[in-house]
């Protein structure tokens, strides 16, 4: 039987794609046809605004009626004559294509007019009539790649720029001390030794590795030193417990650990700690879950004597019991304790504190149920005039009257005051604290930052206290402040404010972030996300970073 027989009309050198194309009427010729119709279109709609429309009856007229109608709109035009033009673009590029010589054609190249063969690597001519031979394609290859390599640059300025703002810091020409320690960085892998780079930039080269995760059991004996005194690595979760060992191993002189995220730390390895390392003096561990109550205890009877710093943060092991060791043995020389996130400690261990009278730097945030205000404010008569720096962070229970009996008549020499996420302060009972604060002679380091109850009472009259010695303000989603306290911040002296969050307060728009930057002469940091009414129109002095500006495109 023919293979033909079953009605396929494929004849003679027909394919069966252009059979199929033939069927639905799509050829080369209808193609053709609607273009040149198209070009006929678009001439007559350019002329005048009177578009004459052509019907006729399908069952009994045989004759066309014109109808003459006005566009009724120009955005309407401006849409059907865009639409045309698209379709005339599609149109003529497959007319294009299909007009293309073959590969092994002789065709004329389109810029210089020379004879060549035409092969499947010709590049087409830039207004798309003709193509170009080799020479000429290759001219304007390398002209497409040099602009290619121009807009990657531009990117990866633009995302430097972005990393640099969200690091609070001013991007710039980088130094060859700091290329270098970012190759060092990237090709960590097949270093063999660092050597003698000093503390300071072996600590850059840590922050990279602990950024990019990168920091590992292979990658830590390069920084282990047996005449190093200060380590610290941020990102510890890559560290097996055996190489964290190693650190007392290879250090016995440490004087200040650090280890964050340091998840696979246990007690074998704080055991060892306190046997070899005599000299230490500052231990910061932030995700020790593993550490039991019992190690914390063995710790400070061996090591509680000399530690001058003690910082532990996330954590559910640190009980009353390792609270109990840490008073007993660090009375004589603890000066800065700082307990963030550690759930099981309860109200009835804050009074323990008592016991520590020469801490000058106290934390205790993110712990909500163990703070009260008259716990707090026992600790205070005890502590509170040798206290520099206080942290009470979520400490939702706290209220006026922790302010009024403990901060104000017992804080003289406080610097640095951190109240995040306290809404049980009101305003009336802020501003009392502050007004005619005679006892004290400023804030450095004022955050009152999600404090809602807080108004523009209490934060004028720490702005009148603290004017001459403010640094750095968090005011960030303090909802009722008004334009009134910009002003007044404006308006005060504040020499020294180099740092002021005011996100989500949406009182502040262009012209107070233009009074800001031009009266407080050393403000280089503002962050101003959430902000609405801040745009790109603000003229922001020349040194001063704006964070958080929706207008900001990088």
């Amino acid at each position: 039987m023919s293979r033909n027989a079953g009605g396929s009309r494929v004849r003679g050198p027909n394919s069966a794609l252009t059979e199929f194309l033939r069927e639905r009427g799509i050829v080369a010729n209808a193609i053709r046809h609607r273009y040149e119709e198209t070009l006929q279109q678009q001439a007559t709609a350019s002329s005048d605004t009177v578009v004459t429309i052509s019907g006729s009856s399908a069952t009994s007229r045989s004759r066309s009626r014109e109808v003459e109608t006005t566009v009724a709109s120009s955005t309407r035009s401006k849409k059907r004559t865009k639409k045309k033009h698209a379709d005339s673009d599609d149109e003529g590029e497959l007319l294009a294509r299909m007009t293309r010589p073959k590969p092994g054609q002789i065709d004329f190249c389109a810029e210089c007019q020379c004879r060549f063969t035409v092969t499947a690597y010709s590049k087409p001519a830039r207004d798309g009539n003709g193509l170009l031979c080799h020479s000429c394609g290759s001219k304007y290859a390398q002209e497409e790649k040099q602009q290619k390599k121009t807009q990657i640059s531009s990117r990866r300025r633009k995302k430097s720029i972005a990393a640099a703002l969200l690091d609070k810091q001013e991007f710039s020409v980088p130094k060859l001390q700091d290329l270098c320690i970012k190759v060092i960085a990237k090709y960590i892998e097949d270093v063999e030794i660092l050597g003698d780079i000093g503390d300071f930039n072996m600590e850059k080269i840590a922050r990279i590795l602990s950024r990019n995760r990168s920091l590992k059991d292979n990658t830590l004996k390069l920084f282990l030193n047996p005449s190093i005194k200060r380590l610290h690595f941020w990102d510890c979760s890559n560290l097996s417990s055996d190489s964290l060992e190693l650190i007392a191993s290879y250090c016995p002189l440490l004087e200040s650990l650090t280890l964050s995220m340091c998840g696979q730390l246990t007690d074998k390895v704080i055991d060892y700690y306190s046997t070899n390392l005599r000299n230490l003096h500052s231990l910061t561990i932030n995700g020790g879950f593993l550490i039991t109550s019992g190690c914390w205890v063995r710790f400070f009877d061996t090591v509680g004597s000399q530690l001058v710093r003690f910082s532990l943060a996330n954590t559910l092991r640190f009980n009353r019991e390792s609270l109990q060791a840490l008073v007993r043995n660090c009375s004589a020389t603890l000066e800065e304790l700082s307990l963030s996130r550690v759930g099981s400690l309860k109200t009835e261990d804050i009074p323990l504190l008592l016991q520590l009278p020469e801490l000058t730097a106290l934390e205790l945030s993110y712990m909500r149920d163990a703070i009260t205000d008259d716990d707090v404010i026992g600790l205070l008569r005890v502590i509170g005039p040798r206290l520099v720096t206080l942290n009470l962070d979520d400490s939702g229970d706290l209220t006026d009257k922790f302010l009024l009996e403990g901060v104000r008549p017992y804080c003289g020499r406080l610097q640095n005051l951190s109240l995040a996420l306290c809404d049980g302060f009101t305003d009336a009972g802020v501003r009392d604290v502050f007004r005619d604060w005679e006892f004290n002679d400023g804030l450095i380091n004022a955050n009152f930052s999600r404090c809602t109850n807080v108004g523009d009472e209490a934060i004028q009259a720490l702005i009148d206290h603290s004017a001459k010695t403010l640094v750095i303000l968090n005011l960030n989603s303090v909802y009722k402040l008004t334009s009134a306290t910009f002003q007044l911040l404006a308006s005060s002296d504040c020499e020294f404010l180099s740092q002021l969050d005011f996100g989500f307060v949406h009182c502040v728009g262009d012209e107070e972030i233009e009074v800001l930057t031009e009266r407080c002469k050393s403000l280089q940091l503002i962050e101003a996300y959430g902000n609405i009414r801040i745009t790109e129109l603000a003229k922001v002095k020349r040194g001063v970073k704006v964070l958080g500006r929706q207008s900001d495109s990088l």
